[in-house]
């Protein structure tokens, strides 16, 4: 978006007149499986009547960050309008002036420590790690990860689990690969690029 179309961020009418002169918005990383993010493009199209290209749909937050770099000066297609990157990556954002401002309608409702003050950034969801305790199994509920690892838990899930990880290929022999799994990213940072 515009400079001043994006910082005036309450100004929803400024920001689609925007997104629509440019001809569609551009995001980056999102895939259409997670998070509900199929529905919510779908949906921002059949409302505001504006495209999405949606580039580089399992990208990186460092990706996300260097399209931005690599697209300063360009205010096309392949220019990212929306980002959607790990928590640490708005205050990175920020400090390479990457990001302009913008503060959502739900702005007062999000917790200071999980937002940019000048609006740059603001978490919107994050995973948690947990573990559930089936108590007809196991009689000694665990209080912490560290309890895990005590004795008569080697046939608990977490056990199970980490031997799982590390079993062989039946055909080769070999490890299975690993792929990174955004499910597991620990929280996440939107901000709005283009400055």
């Amino acid at each position: 978006m515009a400079p001043s179309a994006a910082a005036s961020g309450s100004d929803m009418t400024g920001l689609i007149a925007a997104a629509k002169a440019e001809g569609g918005l551009t995001t980056i990383a999102l895939p259409r499986s997670w998070c509900g993010y199929g529905a919510l493009l779908d949906g921002f199209t059949a409302k505001y009547g504006i495209p999405i290209n949606n580039l580089n749909p399992d990208g990186s937050s460092q990706q996300e960050l260097d399209a931005i770099t690599a697209n300063k000066a360009n205010k096309g297609p392949a220019a990212p309008d929306v980002i959607d990157v790990g928590l640490s990556y708005g205050p990175k954002a920020v400090s390479a002036g990457l990001v302009a401002p913008y503060k959502v309608s739900t702005w007062a409702d999000i917790a200071d420590s999980a937002k940019d003050p000048s609006g740059n950034w603001y978490g919107d969801y994050y995973g948690v790690m947990s573990f559930e305790v089936n108590t007809s199994v196991i009689k000694t509920v665990p209080q912490d990860w560290s309890d895990l690892l005590t004795a008569g838990r080697t046939r608990s899930p977490s056990r199970a689990t980490r031997r799982s990880r590390t079993r062989r290929s039946p055909r080769s022999g070999r490890r299975p690969s690993r792929t990174a799994d955004r499910s597991t990213t620990p929280s996440r940072a939107s901000t709005s690029s283009r400055s």
